[in-house]
């Protein structure tokens, strides 16, 4: 059986990502690639749960237990879904993995990228994504598209908070350019997902 692809789906908030993994899994479904969607917060039982307490904006999280929350989600998405899918030969798609919380958590909270790093090999055990896709937008753009829409509790926080959500993401392309691939958001819906659908099964049909 040929082995599965771990990609994950990055960007800040508004970059249009949930957009976007609507048209790349109907396409999936059209071309009959087997595939998981993983959602972060979210995508299992437990997940959900964790997501309903992570994201509800009367709830006086703090940052070290929003943190730890993160990563109590993603091991129990990693032990229940993302490893069975990829012994499977499946393509997982992650809405979000360490990325974001390297962003979020590590940068724009303060907590430091060695705490949120040494977390993560607790949690994830090794399950890393060999390809992300980051939707870059500014925040400007970001502001713009959220909008006077109802906002979760991190999409509530401030304009300097998400404007270090977006430093964090640019440092971690530049860092990481062999997994991390840019795609600018800033286009037309159908463009950017021509593009993501080439990366994706670029990577896809390379796989061992």
């Amino acid at each position: 059986m040929p082995a599965g692809l771990f990609l994950s789906i990055e960007g800040i908030d508004g970059s249009g990502k949930s957009t976007q993994l609507e048209l790349l899994t109907a396409r999936l479904k059209r071309e009959a690639v087997p595939y998981l969607l993983n959602r972060e917060p979210g995508g299992s039982e437990v997940g959900n749960q964790i997501r309903q307490i992570l994201l509800e904006p009367k709830n006086p999280v703090s940052p070290t237990a929003e943190l730890l929350l993160y990563f109590a989600n993603r091991a129990q998405n990693v032990d229940e879904q993302i490893r069975p899918a990829l012994g499977e030969g499946k393509l997982v798609i992650s809405d979000r993995y360490t990325d974001s919380t390297l962003a979020y958590q590590g940068s724009a909270r303060n907590l430091g990228q060695g705490l949120v790093a040494s977390l993560h090999a607790i949690a994830c055990r090794g399950t890393e994504p060999t390809l992300t896709i980051y939707l870059r937008i500014t925040p400007e753009l970001s502001v713009k598209r959220l909008g006077q829409q109802k906002k979760d509790r991190l999409e509530a926080e401030g304009r300097a908070f998400h404007e270090r959500v977006f430093e964090a993401y640019e440092a971690l392309a530049h860092a990481d350019s062999a997994r991390i691939v840019v795609v600018d958001g800033d286009r037309k819906q159908t463009a950017i997902a021509e593009e993501i659908w080439r990366i994706v099964m670029d990577r896809w049909k390379q796989r061992d």
